[in-house]
């Protein structure tokens, strides 16, 4: 009978149990879970902005539709409740071209709902939206919602998280053997949609080749995305291999700014860029056959000029950097020097007492120009480089 007593009771307890809801299991400590749906769209409008290749703004900005922007072709969210990520989620096409999200989340508990969109094509799979890797040139949207399952938005409208360029010539334009055109900003690396706000910002650019020879007035030229840094407003665009830089653009997220003006080569405003400079040292101080001009001499090609025709370097120079370039000899060490691209160095040094100027690159003297008048018979004449200046180019 004892026995039998103890059985009952052991049914008993694990019936009793298996009576529990689990509501009342919940009140011990478990966490109850339930589905919820949201549904994206992405908002293509934004705001429009017009600049010219000077930086004077030309048009006020408005807000437009845009149908030919690039399209996503990722759709990823995830939640976020006290530190603690879910997974993330990708998002399933609609037929209407929305998406839908389901996440499962404990009931009755704030969360914070991160939406992200974009078409970049890296195989790396997104774990976390508060860290998501950019690429200049790529077209991103974010969104984000916050409450708890049974109050929070579920209707998402993702927006803009990069400003829109387009570069337009307002002159017919003709290209050489060059025909790459390229723009430069200050772009984010990492985005945070929880934020949100983006960080990681580096010197970014993005190119494109012209495939045909020429380019009619009022054409686009070239059209990208960008996070751009608020901290760093200045765009350089480049074509020709020459470079032009405005330093204060107004890039916003959500906005798209039309920079317009003279894109051809005989626009005075470009600067001389690396490439360009050692094209024209190359077309100046060598032969059509790619032989050096001047008299070889330890290492160092070497020209006579005489202190009454400086002005003839002067103008080769300024012809080589886009720039007036005036030499002082009234005293020694570096009278001359320009940096470009960070890489690119060309230094002349006037060692005035033995009266020659040498002329470096990188650090390396490769030419010396000779103003003493007893060496006048004993070097190449620079005659032979600056009779070029009226000759064409190309």
């Amino acid at each position: 009978m004892r026995q039998l007593k103890h059985i009952w009771m052991a049914f008993a307890v694990a019936l009793f149990a298996a009576s529990c809801s689990q509501d009342e299991l919940l009140e011990d400590g478990g966490i109850e879970e339930a589905p919820v749906t949201f549904t994206a769209t992405v908002d293509y409008a934004i705001e429009t902005q017009g600049d010219d290749a000077a930086g004077n703004m030309k048009q006020a900005a408005t807000r437009a539709t845009s149908t030919e922007d690039d399209a996503p072709s990722r759709f990823y969210a995830q939640a976020v409740s006290n530190g603690t990520l879910s997974n993330v989620v990708a998002g399933t096409k609609n037929d209407d071209g929305t998406y839908s999200f389901t996440f499962q989340v404990a009931k009755d508990t704030e969360y914070e709902y991160m939406f992200w969109a974009d078409n970049a094509t890296t195989d790396d799979e997104l774990t976390d939206l508060r860290s998501v890797s950019y690429t200049m040139g790529d077209i991103a949207f974010a969104a984000k919602e916050q409450g708890t399952p049974e109050t929070v938005n579920k209707d998402v409208k993702l927006q803009h998280v990069v400003a829109k360029v387009t570069l337009k010539t307002t002159t017919d334009i003709t290209f050489g053997d060059s025909r790459t055109i390229s723009l430069s900003a200050s772009c984010a690396s990492t985005y945070n949609v929880q934020t949100p706000s983006a960080s990681s910002f580096e010197d970014k650019s993005i190119s494109k080749e012209m495939t045909d020879a020429s380019l009619a007035a009022n054409s686009e030229v070239l059209t990208t995305y960008t996070i751009p840094n608020p901290d760093d407003k200045a765009v350089t665009f480049s074509a020709h291999d020459l470079a032009q830089t405005i330093d204060v653009v107004p890039l916003v997220a959500n906005t798209n700014v039309t920079l317009q003006g003279d894109l051809s080569a005989s626009n005075s405003k470009w600067g001389a860029t690396s490439k360009y400079v050692q094209k024209q040292i190359d077309y100046f101080f060598k032969d059509a056959d790619g032989t050096s001009i001047g008299i070889l001499e330890n290492g160092v090609y070497k020209f006579y000029l005489s202190k009454e025709n400086m002005a003839d370097l002067e103008a080769v120079l300024s012809a080589i950097f886009r720039k007036n370039v005036e030499l002082n000899l009234t005293s020694g060490g570096t009278i001359f020097e320009e940096v470009l691209d960070n890489d690119y160095t060309f230094t002349i040094k006037n060692q005035n007492f033995s009266e020659y100027l040498d002329v470096l690159i990188n650090n390396n003297s490769i030419y010396q120009i000779i103003y003493n008048i007893y060496h006048e018979d004993f070097y190449t004449d620079f005659s032979a480089i600056s009779d070029k200046l009226n000759q064409p180019t190309e």
